[in-house]
């Protein structure tokens, strides 16, 4: 697990000073929100946007809404929330979610669902 969280905190380097007694359960948790025999290739990277967004969240204080308007040196930056649903809502709260869920759409399962 210690290489799994060195490999996440080299590729997100925004979170390396974060302790790892924060990322293990975070990054546990996050595994078993995906599948990779469905993911492939793709698995850590959404591993890691999911762990990402996560500890995004920790140092945010929010309301559960969506910035849409702020000012940035004189101009002004207005955000959309396009998102449809709760599930678009939470992970649209951070890049990394934002990256997560557009990531995620390009993951496609062809086979057979088995039901009872």
């Amino acid at each position: 697990m210690d290489d799994l969280v060195a490999t996440f905190k080299a590729r997100y380097t925004t979170f390396e000073d974060i302790d790892n007694a924060v990322v293990t359960p975070i990054l546990e948790e996050s595994k078993t929100l995906l599948n990779s025999n469905i993911t492939g290739a793709k698995y850590q990277t959404l591993l890691f946007l999911l762990v990402a967004h996560e500890l995004a969240l920790l140092d945010e204080d929010t309301d559960g809404s969506i910035e849409v308007s702020r000012s940035i040196m004189g101009g002004s930056r207005t955000i959309k929330n396009v998102a449809t649903d709760e599930y678009s809502l939470y992970y649209s709260k951070t890049k990394y979610g934002q990256k997560y869920l557009a990531l995620k759409k390009t993951v496609r399962y062809v086979g057979a669902v088995l039901c009872d």
